[in-house]
């Protein structure tokens, strides 16, 4: 997956415009149009790196022609004190676009360090994690690039690309029989057809009606095994509600396909990204020493 800058532009331009506002009053009043500067953005915690396309854009929506040089790349692991980048622009330009910039890759390298986590847990089995909608709206994109990042899979983008029935759907449509049918005569053809379950019954029934995708939703681990068992291969299984990490292997042991995770972009720690012009400032350093002996 690709971070195309005309996606991630109008995102770092809205950005930076809740930032600046009419103009820094700061770091503006402190520094001349001329006066330059070069900076480098380090961790100060082991983490999965991910989101420097977008704080490179950040800089660069200031000013295009602005040196950057970055020392490791998206998806990269670290450990803490490692510059991820370095910057020479004018000055105001790197007051200005600091905060935004360390935003973007704390958050994301958060979602990517969590999603990294989860991809080693299942190492063992056969079940693939995937996100899912829940995060910041319009911040979908960055979320789901970073989950990539952390080695997981991405689920649907949107409503556009992919049909998933869920509960509301089954009752608007008079059940799931009904829902198939007319979704299968009205969709494109290469649209494949996912249905949300929650017991065996509502299983039986979507396979019946010749789904390609069954999700069950919020079962037990009992529950789960028997639906597999059933379903045997006539249909991909996806396993989804309250997956967090301490019960994720216990899900894929089950024999699910798919699991999906909104903890992935929902329940994010970010990673401690700092910026410095010129050298690392002393309590940076001590902190980070001070960890290491901890």
């Amino acid at each position: 997956m690709q971070l195309n800058p005309f996606i991630i532009r109008p995102i770092v331009e809205a950005a930076l415009r809740e930032e600046i506002g009419p103009g820094d009053t700061t770091g503006g009043f402190l520094v001349g149009p001329k006066d330059t500067a070069k900076c480098q953005i380090y961790v100060k915690e082991s983490a999965v790196v991910a989101g420097l396309p977008v704080a490179e854009q950040v800089f660069r929506t200031l000013e295009p022609d602005c040196q950057i040089v970055h020392e490791v790349q998206d998806g990269d692991e670290v450990d803490k004190g490692t510059v991820l980048m370095r910057v020479a622009a004018p000055c105001w330009v790197l007051f200005a676009s600091e905060r935004v910039a360390l935003d973007y890759l704390q958050y994301m390298s958060g979602i990517a360090t969590k999603t990294r986590r989860y991809v080693n847990l299942l190492q063992p089995y056969k079940a693939r994690i995937t996100d899912t909608r829940k995060g910041v709206p319009g911040c979908r994109v960055l979320q789901k690039y970073a989950v990539r990042m952390g080695g997981g899979h991405n689920h649907l983008f949107g409503l556009h690309n992919c049909i998933l029935v869920k509960d509301n759907h089954i009752k608007a449509a008079g059940g799931i029989t009904r829902a198939v049918e007319i979704l299968r005569s009205r969709a494109q053809h290469t649209f494949k057809i996912e249905l949300e379950c929650e017991s065996m019954g509502q299983v039986k029934e979507a396979l019946d009606a010749g789904v390609d995708i069954i999700m069950l939703d919020n079962m037990t681990m009992e529950e789960m095994r028997e639906a597999v068992a059933y379903i045997n291969g006539r249909a991909l299984v996806e396993a989804s509600g309250g997956v967090r990490e301490h019960t994720v292997v216990e899900i894929a042991k089950t024999g699910v396909d798919v699991i999906s995770a909104g903890d992935l972009t929902n329940n994010v720690q970010v990673i401690d990204v700092s910026l410095d012009v010129g050298e690392m400032k002393p309590s940076a350093v001590r902190q980070m020493a001070l960890g290491r002996a901890h």
